[in-house]
């Protein structure tokens, strides 16, 4: 789930941020009946605790992927934990702080098999937006969520033209994969607003 790997922020900010993705594997269990509706429950799963952001309930049933967001690691702990004892023969993969997760792993006796990291960014940063934009806007990982739409929400909310909870679904709902984190964007937002 390379696409959750870029996002930005403190260590402090980004242990209030995590995605869960669980997915068929093509060719071995994409096309069987009981693995879809393990999937469908899994989705339920994620609905039932909390998550900051799903993606849509209505594709659950078409997809081979269910991805959610979530704003503390012992939910993700508390999902794993499901996950292990019903033994849904699917692949799970946990994005946020390796550290906490790691650890969370290790106290249910899970054994990751595979991870991965972001190297950073790398030729013209200058030509970047700044960083708290960034941060809202690496949260999609397909980059649904502009710098431009970003600054343009936080004007709507100083001018007293939009709320703050309006602008955060505003700004999470492109993002189609469900991955973005509303209480981050939240957050994010609110630092902007007192920075201008």
């Amino acid at each position: 789930m390379t696409h959750t790997l870029h996002r930005r922020g403190t260590v402090e900010n980004l242990k209030r941020d995590y995605v869960i993705l669980a997915m068929l594997a093509r060719g071995i269990n994409d096309r069987d009946p009981e693995a879809k509706q393990n999937l469908y429950e899994i989705g339920k799963i994620f609905k039932q605790h909390g998550p900051e952001n799903i993606i849509t309930e209505n594709v659950w049933k078409i997809s081979t992927v269910i991805t959610a967001s979530f704003k503390d690691i012992e939910t993700v702990k508390r999902i794993l934990k499901i996950l292990k004892e019903k033994k849904f023969g699917i692949s799970i993969v946990v994005s946020g702080l390796i550290s906490e997760i790691k650890r969370v792993a290790s106290e249910l006796g899970l054994s990751p098999h595979t991870g991965h990291f972001s190297l950073g960014v790398f030729g013209k940063k200058d030509l970047l937006p700044e960083e708290k934009v960034l941060e809202i806007t690496t949260m999609c990982g397909h980059h649904c969520v502009s710098p431009q739409s970003v600054k343009y929400h936080a004007n709507l909310i100083k001018n007293n033209k939009i709320s703050l909870e309006k602008a955060v679904e505003k700004l999470a709902k492109p993002c189609v994969c469900g991955i973005t984190n509303k209480s981050r964007i939240r957050e994010i937002l609110e630092r902007i607003l007192q920075e201008n």
